[in-house]
């Protein structure tokens, strides 16, 4: 029993080095010095060779495309903060419909993955964290009184709402055993809008930078430009959306399982941080009980010094 629980968790630990290193053999396969992008000048430059890359040929493009899909999965199966960075990348190379629709895919998969990562700690995460496993198991499986929506509904409102952070939503799914079809169609369909948007941004920086004489009256132009206005209201629009139907969103949740999460995310805010209020409190009382100490070794040094003063 115990290597049938220990076997999956090796496979676990094993497969984040091995995934890593083919991340960057897929990055640094490509015929330029590549750099791990930290901001957006660098995410431009990197998107200017990229694209000069890609327009050599349909072999180039498949190479680009390739290594921007194993970072992006790699980054949503561990968890890795920076996958918006890719997003407006994808939608400065490519059209942001098929950017959209590339990376919602790639999203997807990358969730699916790190679900199925989190299925083999189910023990140690049960452990620790029950009663976030609890809450979002109500919400996944809804009210029992009364009507219940399908569990992808329920992964794609969690998803859209935003109440459980992306990365939460992903190890809750692989923990407590959603289907991989609710959890496919409820991670594609939630990851829509705001992968639109990153991507509708790649497209509009790509449009601004691209311009061939970056003056005021240029950038002017562009600016407005229609089919900058339409792409800037359809932005807003898709940004919008999610928290304007917000509380018509909550209505496929069951309220006590959506303030159930809302009230454990503040709890679990509250906690992460009372052990630093502990250790401090410690640590001043330890202070505080070493002071008379150090005082009467203070008293006591001064004594020896003032009587062996007296006797020379």
């Amino acid at each position: 029993l115990s290597a049938q629980i220990h076997a999956p968790i090796l496979l676990v630990l094993i497969a984040f080095p091995l995934s890593t290193a083919l991340v960057f053999s897929a990055f640094w396969s490509l015929p330029f010095d590549f750099a791990w992008p930290q901001n957006l000048a660098d995410l431009a430059q990197l998107g200017r060779e990229l694209r000069a890359y890609s327009k050599s040929g349909r072999t180039e493009l498949t190479h680009v495309i390739g290594a921007i899909s194993v970072a992006t999965v790699w980054m949503h199966a561990w968890s890795v903060p920076g996958s918006v960075l890719w997003n407006v990348l994808a939608g400065a190379l490519f059209s942001p419909v098929r950017a959209t629709l590339v990376l919602s895919v790639l999203t997807t998969l990358g969730s699916i993955g790190a679900a199925l990562l989190s299925a083999p700690l189910a023990p140690f995460i049960t452990r620790y964290f029950p009663k976030s496993l609890a809450v979002a198991r109500s919400a996944f499986e809804g009210d029992s009184t009364g009507p219940s929506s399908p569990v992808w509904v329920r992964v794609t409102v969690l998803r859209l709402i935003g109440i459980v952070p992306w990365s939460g939503v992903n190890i809750a799914c692989g923990v407590l055993g959603v289907s991989l079809w609710d959890c496919l169609l409820g991670t594609f369909i939630g990851s829509i809008p705001w992968t639109a948007v990153t991507c509708q941004i790649g497209d509009i920086l790509h449009t601004v930078v691209a311009s061939p004489s970056p003056n005021t009256e240029t950038i002017s132009s562009i600016l407005m430009s229609p089919a900058l206005i339409a792409k800037l209201v359809a932005l807003s629009a898709l940004s919008l959306a999610p928290i304007l139907g917000r509380n018509y969103l909550r209505l496929w949740l069951s309220p006590a399982s959506v303030d159930a999460l809302e009230n454990s995310d503040v709890e679990e805010r509250v906690t992460r941080w009372a052990w630093v209020r502990d250790w401090r409190t410690k640590v001043r009382l330890a202070s505080r009980s070493r002071s008379p100490s150090n005082d009467s070794e203070e008293d006591l040094t001064a004594l020896r010094h003032e009587k062996e003063a007296s006797l020379s």
